[in-house]
This record gives C-alpha cells, structure tokens and sequence, in this order.
C-alpha cells in the first residue's frame, strides 16, 4: 500500500499537477489520521473489554465467598440456639431443690458441648487479591465499591464476638475444676483420687458461675442481632453485586 501511494506521488510531481498533489497529499493526511485514530479505538476498546473481564472475574469470585458467608451466618444462628438451651441446662446446677449428684450430672451431660462456641468473620480471600493487585478500582458502581469496603472493613471479630470467646473460656478455665471430684475422675479419667466427693461440693453457692452462665446466655442474643444485621447486609451486597454482573 505504500509503494503504491509513493508511486503516485511521483506521478503527479512528474507532471507537474502540484494542486492536485497538495489535494492528494492532504487527502492522504486524513487517511493516516482517520487510521491512527480508528487504532485508538480499537485499543482502547481492547482495554476496556479486558478491564470488564477481571471485573467481572474479581465479583464472581467476591460472589462466591458471600454465598459461603450466608451459610455461614445461618449457621451461627443454629449454634447459638442449641448454646442457650445448653446454657439453661447448666443453669439448673443452681435450682435448690437438687443434690449435689444432680447438679453433677447435669454438668457432666453438658461440659463437653459447653466447650465449643461459634463466632463469624467473612471470607475476604477475592476482596483481599483486589487489594493486593490496587483493582479496587475496576468496580465501577461506586454505591458496590463503598458497601463492599464497609462490610470487610468492619471489626467482625472484637466486640461482642470476642466477649463470646472470652466469657466461654473463663468458664471452662475458672469453674470446669470445681467439678474435677472424685467421680468426674473416675468417670472421664478411669482412676481413683483424692479429689472431694460430690456431695462435698458448694457449687449451688457459686455466684460467678452462674453470672457467667447468665452473662453468656445474654451476649448470645447480643451475638445474635449482630449476625442477622451483618445477614441483611450480605444480602443487600449480593442484590448489588448481581445487578453489577448483569451490565
């Protein structure tokens, strides 16, 4: 194609159309243009149908790990009923109508259930490669951007959550020993000890127990209308992140 305009413009300088070479030049200028700028355009959508892809790449996977949030909310809320009644099992050890050998058995029913708690934080994995890679930037929606940066943001895991894990564990540190009597060794340890008898115990007295008791079965219910807001949020940003993935 260029020899062919070279080859042109030596004709008509050879006979000397000078008015129709300056035409033809300038026709020849807008053609480089119109080229170059058709390029551009093809570069640039190039980039933007590229940029689109790892949107949409980064949100598929930000999608997956809410759905695996929502599962695990719900979860959460499954647990914490079967933690309370647990709780109010344990809280009849203080009922003063029994013996000490019904306060023990009821400990002894529960303590290993007792044991566990559930707390929730989310799966940041997608969201954390969008930072690490700065693409926070490639969602475009910002009302998308600013609620997925508050929901990973928050401090899931401090407040009441931790109250949970600290309250449940100052139990079995503090008071799980003051049942450690002869027969609780011999039920879970197989052997003979000099560990008081049950009917020696003062556990129906034991005030901080059972305001450890009491003080988890409320943070529960605290624990619990935190996981339905953050389940309203999740869906809230699942709504946003599907409406993003149909543009």
């Amino acid at each position: 194609m260029a020899k062919i305009f070279r080859k042109i413009r030596r004709n008509l300088l050879s006979e000397g159309k000078t008015v129709k070479y300056l035409k033809y030049a300038i026709g020849e200028i807008i053609l480089v243009v119109i080229g170059i700028l058709i390029a551009l355009q093809i570069n640039n959508w190039n980039i933007d149908q590229q940029t689109q892809r790892k949107e949409q790449a980064y949100l598929q996977e930000i999608r997956t790990n809410l759905q695996h949030d929502s599962l695990r909310l719900e979860t959460v809320l499954t647990f914490n009923d079967s933690k309370k009644v647990i709780v109010d099992e344990m809280l009849q050890v203080f009922v003063d109508t029994l013996t000490n050998e019904e306060r023990f058995r009821i400990f002894n029913n529960n303590a290993n259930d007792f044991t566990y708690y559930e707390v929730f934080d989310p799966v940041r994995i997608a969201f954390n490669n969008m930072l690490s890679a700065e693409s926070i930037g490639l969602i475009e929606d910002n009302e998308l951007r600013k609620a997925l940066s508050e929901y990973y943001n928050f401090d899931y895991l401090g407040g009441v959550q931790n109250r949970i894990a600290v309250i449940n564990r100052r139990v079995v540190d503090d008071s799980y020993p003051k049942f450690f009597t002869k027969e609780f060794v011999s039920n879970w340890m197989g052997m003979s000890s000099e560990m008081p008898a049950v009917k020696d115990l003062d556990i129906a007295t034991d005030s901080k127990l059972m305001s450890d008791l009491f003080g988890i079965k409320m943070i529960i219910d605290v624990q619990n209308e935190l996981i339905r807001d953050t389940q309203q949020r999740n869906q809230e940003l699942m709504s946003l992140l599907e409406s993003e993935l149909r543009e």
